[in-house]
């Protein structure tokens, strides 16, 4: 039976040394401003909408500090693999940038690691809506393995209401006379490029939703949050300024269901000395994420599989439309981290659901 080999992976952004000779030394620091910012981002593309998530880079960092022991090697000379290898090594990610009751990271040799991955983050996790793994591995086989699951609600839960995105009618939400208190302007230059926060119930995680920045450049919003809502260690501080009662919000609810294979990384010989003889046969992740009236949800799960084989004055009031109905970006991130778990480019409706 084809044997196979798994790395959780979930996509988020970790800092990793070269070479590792203990665990602390392995972690990625924080950003801390004095250091070179790091954007080292893996995300792709899903029916022309921009996808990221943090899982993938601690299972990679997992892999690498268990097995490899030190940044991983590939037998390869393909610039897309080398491109990728160099981001995973130097990961933007890390557990240190999540709090630890929401992941779960495990890697080891065959098949008894599959069993006690599945149950124990079955355990951990009973809200978890992704399947157990199905892999068979031979005992020399190795498995990484990253899952997190993160559900926010905001302070107040918006209306329903039909809205319009790039001329199509969808579903969507929007402010009214009490959870306008929800929504905090960050950064504001005109109705059509504002960085938006907003309120929730537990402020350790933060949401943001960002229109009229450059689509194409996942970095340039993140660059935008590290200067406008840095790490702080206060969590109940509140980022901007809440929007104005006249001011209007609406946004679209959001489905997302992705799975990615790693093509590029597929097959490839590592050449670690601990780890001759082995190659990439699975990495793999899964992102889910929903987003509606009363709060968000992401899961995302990771898996790599080694296997032995293979303005002032007094002027009236303007009120401003911060309304999301051309592309804009999702940023998620825990209140004391510069690096967020979770990034969405909402290129189009395909995330939607057509207004009745």
């Amino acid at each position: 039976m084809k044997k196979l080999i798994l790395v959780g992976t979930v996509l988020v952004s970790l800092m990793f040394t070269a070479c590792c000779k203990n665990k602390a030394a392995c972690e990625p620091k924080p950003q801390d401003g004095k250091s070179a910012p790091n954007y080292n981002y893996t995300g792709s593309k899903y029916q022309q909408n921009y996808v990221w998530g943090g899982a993938m880079n601690m299972a990679w960092t997992e892999l690498a500090e268990s097995f490899a022991k030190g940044a991983i090697e590939l037998d390869t000379a393909e610039p897309k693999t080398l491109e990728m290898l160099k981001r995973f090594n130097n990961p933007v990610f890390s557990k240190q940038d999540m709090d630890e009751q929401s992941y779960y990271v495990k890697s080891g040799y065959g098949q008894e690691t599959v069993n006690a991955i599945n149950q124990e983050c079955r355990r951990k996790f009973p809200k978890k809506s992704i399947a157990d793994l199905k892999l068979e591995l031979g005992e020399r086989d190795i498995i990484s393995y990253a899952y997190f699951l993160k559900e926010i609600e905001y302070q107040i839960a918006f209306n329903k209401q039909n809205m319009m995105f790039s001329d199509k009618a969808v579903e969507g939400f929007a402010a009214d006379a009490h959870s306008f208190e929800n929504v905090y302007i960050v950064d504001y230059t005109n109705d059509d490029k504002f960085l938006l926060s907003l309120k929730l119930k537990d402020s350790e995680d933060q949401i943001f939703l960002g229109k009229g920045y450059a689509m194409d450049k996942p970095d340039e919003v993140v660059k935008l949050l590290r200067e406008k809502a840095p790490a702080a260690e206060d969590a109940s501080k509140d980022l901007g300024v809440c929007m104005n009662k006249k001011d209007i919000f609406q946004a679209p609810k959001l489905h997302l269901d992705y799975t990615r294979q790693y093509d590029e990384m597929m097959g490839k010989s590592v050449k670690n000395k601990p780890l001759l003889g082995y190659g990439i046969s699975v990495m793999q992740e899964i992102i889910k994420f929903d987003m509606d009236e009363k709060g968000a949800r992401v899961e995302n799960e990771a898996v790599i599989v080694m296997a032995t084989s293979a303005g002032p004055g007094h002027e009236a009031y303007k009120p401003k439309r911060l309304v999301l109905d051309k592309p804009y970006w999702v940023v998620m991130k825990r209140f004391d981290s510069n690096n967020p778990y979770f990034i969405l480019g909402v290129n189009n409706d395909s995330l939607m659901k057509a207004g009745k």
